[in-house]
C-alpha cells in the first residue's frame, strides 16, 4: 500500500505541474493573441472655407494614422465655444492626446486644466495661444508668421511701390496678430506703405466685400496682403468680376498655399505666396504627439519654416 500510495502522489504531483505549465501557456497565447491597444488622438476640426486648412486637418489625420494612431475627429462650428465643447467631450471619453488648432489665442484656461488634470497632453497646431499661466502644459507646433511676414514685406518693397491694404484674418488670432505686426515691421522706411486693414474672419464673402470697399473707397491702394486664402479668393472674385485684373493692376500676396491660391499664382493672378507647409506641420506634430505619449512632464515648442513662392521661383 505505500508503494500505491507514492505512485498516486506522484501521479497527482505531475498532473498539477501539467495543468499549471497548460494554464500558464494559454494565459501567454492569449496575452500574445490579442491586439495591442492603439493610442487615441483627438483632432478638433472647426468648419472652414479655406482648402488649404482643409488641407491641414485631413494630413494631420492621415499622418496619425500612419504612425499608428486611432483618430477621434471632431466637427465643430467655428467658435470658440463649440472648440471648448470638443476638447472637454475628448477628455470624456479619455483619448491619449489632443490636438486643435486655436481660433482665438486666449480664454481656454479652464479646459486645458481639465485636460492637465486627466493627463492628456493637448498640443495646438498651427496658431498658437498667449503666454501665460494656465498654458504652461501646452505644447505647441507652428508657423513663424511673423518671419514670413518680415521675408513678405522684404520681397515686396523691392518689388512695388505705393499703398497696401490688409485682409485681416481672425481677431484675437495669434496668426493673424503676428502677420500684422511682422508685415508692418518689415515695411518701415520703405516706399510701400500698409495703410488701411479690415478684419474678413478668414471668409471668402468677407474677402469680396472688404475687397469691394478697397477698390471703391481707397482708390490708391496697389497691393493687398490676405491673410489666407478663402480672403484671398473672395478678393479675386471681385476683382474679376469688375474688370480689375488681380496680380496686375492690384497685387496680391497670400498667407497659406492650397492648391486652389497655387494655380492662381501660376496663373499670375496672384504675385506671392507665403507658403505655410501643412506636410511638414503634419508630420511634426505627430512625432510631437508621440514624444508626448512617452513623457508629457514639459511642454515642446515647434516652429515648421514657410517658403516664399513667386510666379517664377522659390525665394
Amino acid at each position: 500500500m505505500g508503494k500505491w500510495r507514492k505512485k498516486r502522489v506522484c501521479a497527482a504531483t505531475v498532473l498539477l505541474m501539467c495543468t499549471a505549465v497548460l494554464l500558464a501557456w494559454c494565459r501567454a497565447h492569449e496575452y500574445t493573441a490579442a491586439p495591442l491597444r492603439m493610442p487615441v488622438m483627438g483632432i478638433v476640426c472647426p468648419a472652414s472655407e479655406d482648402d488649404w486648412k482643409d488641407e491641414q486637418y485631413r494630413l494631420l489625420e492621415e499622418q496619425a494614422q500612419a504612425n499608428g494612431f486611432d483618430c477621434m475627429i471632431m466637427r465643430t462650428e467655428r467658435t470658440q465655444q463649440a472648440q471648448i465643447d470638443a476638447i472637454r467631450a475628448l477628455i470624456v471619453y479619455r483619448v491619449d492626446v489632443i490636438m486643435f488648432s486655436p481660433i482665438v489665442q486666449s480664454g481656454w484656461e479652464n479646459v486645458l486644466r481639465e485636460a492637465e488634470d486627466a493627463q492628456i497632453p493637448v498640443i495646438t497646431v498651427d496658431r498658437r495661444l498667449h503666454h501665460r499661466d494656465g498654458y504652461q502644459a501646452v505644447s505647441s507646433v507652428s508657423f513663424p508668421y511673423r518671419e514670413g511676414a518680415h521675408r513678405a514685406a522684404a520681397w515686396l518693397r523691392g518689388q512695388s511701390v505705393g499703398t497696401a491694404a490688409e485682409l485681416y484674418g481672425t481677431l484675437n488670432a495669434s496668426s493673424a496678430q503676428e502677420i500684422s505686426r511682422g508685415f508692418r515691421e518689415g515695411l518701415e522706411g520703405s516706399e510701400l506703405l500698409l495703410k488701411y486693414s479690415l478684419c474678413g474672419d478668414d471668409l471668402r464673402s468677407r474677402g469680396r466685400e472688404i475687397m469691394e470697399t478697397f477698390v471703391q473707397e481707397y482708390p490708391d491702394v496697389t497691393l493687398v496682403l490676405a491673410q489666407n486664402d478663402a480672403m484671398a479668393l473672395g478678393a479675386i472674385d471681385y476683382l474679376k468680376n469688375n474688370g480689375i485684373q488681380p496680380g496686375q493692376d492690384i497685387h496680391l500676396a497670400v498667407f497659406g498655399g492650397g492648391e486652389e491660391i497655387r494655380c492662381r499664382l501660376a496663373d499670375g493672378e496672384v504675385n506671392l505666396v507665403i507658403l505655410c507647409d501643412n506636410t511638414a506641420l503634419a508630420q511634426k506634430a505627430v512625432q510631437t504627439a508621440l514624444h508626448l505619449l512617452k513623457d508629457h512632464s514639459a511642454p515642446i515648442q515647434v516652429s515648421v519654416p514657410v517658403t516664399l513662392l513667386t510666379g517664377e521661383d522659390t525665394v
